[in-house]
């Protein structure tokens, strides 16, 4: 390559200027908990174009988002990943991808590439709180074998949360009470948090169409994406 490493970090980065602004994104919102990933994974299984932000950063965007003895890329892999799934996406047809941060664990998103994600159309997951529950614990199921590590991770809400409640959720660790934690994390933290971001980032949202649900299996996951597909596709035919 014709002037080496630095070279190719220019093209990288001059790339990630650029490439976002050709593609038309569709947004998909929904409260911690929605199967969001899930959800757009299953709609690249039905041949759409997705942009799996997350499996680039091998994280789950939260501060328990990170997974265990998987450590992330660098940032500029990260940025090297990305540009070469955007270069492979076709421009002429919708892109979906979820709603995220600036940051996705360590890794920073790319400020032309959260902006064009922050202006595009959205559609918004309306899971119940007894479906996000039982979603989660499936999801983190990992968690379970490190009680520890999970107390460690829940440490990092210090300058969030008042020392009791994180003994409290710390010793429902302990104690191996798993619903009861995760529907204080989602009732206490999590959702008061995404309100306010949502508010703030993405407030297409407000506007968006909702897709509620009760159901949150692999097959209720299935039907949704499904569902969002179909309305989608009605809309711009």
């Amino acid at each position: 390559l014709d002037g080496g490493y630095k070279a190719w970090r220019s093209h990288v980065i001059a790339q990630l200027e650029e490439l976002p602004q050709h593609y038309r994104f569709t947004v998909i919102g929904g409260a911690t908990g929605s199967a969001k990933t899930r959800i757009l994974q299953a709609i690249g299984e039905l041949g759409e174009q997705i942009l799996d932000l997350e499996n680039l950063a091998n994280h789950k965007g939260s501060v328990l988002g990170v997974l265990p003895d998987s450590p992330q890329p660098t940032q500029k892999g990260f940025e090297t990943d990305l540009m070469l799934a955007l270069a492979a996406l076709d421009p002429a047809r919708p892109v979906y991808v979820e709603a995220e941060s600036r940051k996705i664990g360590n890794l920073h998103v790319p400020e032309a590439m959260i902006a064009r994600i922050r202006s595009g159309e959205c559609v918004a997951v309306d899971a119940t709180l007894d479906a996000r529950v039982a979603f989660l614990l499936k999801d983190y199921e990992y968690f379970l074998t490190l009680p520890e590590f999970l107390c460690g991770r829940l440490d990092a809400l210090r300058t969030l949360q008042s020392r009791e409640t994180l003994d409290r959720w710390q010793q429902q660790v302990r104690d191996g009470d798993w619903p009861t934690l995760v529907r204080e994390l989602l009732e206490q933290h999590y959702d008061p948090l995404y309100q306010r971001s949502q508010d703030r980032n993405y407030t297409g949202l407000q506007d968006a169409g909702n897709f509620s649900t009760d159901d949150l299996s692999e097959d209720g996951i299935n039907r949704l994406a499904a569902t969002i597909v179909q309305s989608r596709t009605a809309q711009i035919a």
